[in-house]
């Protein structure tokens, strides 16, 4: 299976404003058995081959040349691809169609990391067909796509996403951390506005006929550098997880 990482924005959220990308923030990760500071898309890309998805490909910003000195140094295998238009969220993910080709792939923004592994492994290995999505349950959904789903048994079945709604299904936000058919390309396609947005695209896929899956994981398992005042809670969740697998 393929791993595509969307790493394109200029990280205005993050108070960075294109001086460095939000994706070269450092945070904890651990190698040779000690705690490091690395920059997050490189615990990313670290975690998705120790996973054993050895075909990464990493969509930037054409004048991105630090993080794409910093790839090619680090990770000689991963493919980069650039985003020329700034057309938003789902069309980074679209630059990737040619990459991915026909089936699933994984999608990863390049400023979050699940920091549980069983989740990741769920969401690689799920033996059903479809999307799988991960959720995690907030206070505040109306700054997150959300789901509306069911229960069936053990299983999440989710009927349907949408994006920042002001009232929202359900208060379980979807983490940036997907597998998806690549029927989606089709759908992100269609939208030919100035702003391609993921959520409804795979809104689209589920309704017409895609099984889409959820997979919880708790609100600490997902961390994102998307936000200036957040980063220190960022720094202390993965040192704390650093701390943890070493104890």
């Amino acid at each position: 299976m393929k791993a595509v990482i969307t790493a394109a924005g200029l990280g205005t959220r993050s108070g960075l404003d294109g001086k460095i990308r939000k994706e070269m923030l450092p945070v904890y990760d651990i190698r040779n058995g000690r705690i490091v500071l690395r920059p997050i898309i490189d615990v990313i890309i670290s975690n998705l081959l120790i996973a054993g998805l050895d075909e990464i490909a990493v969509v930037l910003d054409p004048q991105d040349l630090f993080t794409k000195n910093y790839i090619e140094t680090n990770f000689p295998e991963a493919q980069i691809l650039f985003q020329i238009e700034k057309r938003g969220y789902g069309h980074a993910v679209l630059t990737a169609k040619e990459f991915v080709g026909k089936g699933s792939f994984i999608l990863n923004a390049g400023d979050g990391i699940v920091l549980n592994p069983e989740v990741t492994n769920a969401v690689i290995n799920g033996r059903r067909n479809g999307n799988y999505l991960t959720l995690m349950k907030v206070e505040d959904p109306e700054r997150y796509g959300t789901a509306l789903y069911e229960t069936d048994g053990d299983s999440i079945i989710i009927r349907s996403v949408v994006e920042k709604a002001k009232n929202p299904p359900s208060n379980y936000a979807l983490c940036a951390f997907y597998r998806l058919n690549s029927d989606l390309f089709a759908y992100l396609e269609k939208d030919m506005s100035g702003n391609v947005e993921l959520t409804p695209a795979i809104n689209s896929s589920i309704l017409n006929g895609t099984e889409t899956h959820g997979i919880l994981l708790s609100r600490k398992d997902w961390q994102s550098v998307g936000r200036a005042e957040s980063y220190v809670d960022v720094l202390k969740a993965t040192l704390d997880y650093c701390k943890k697998r070493l104890s």
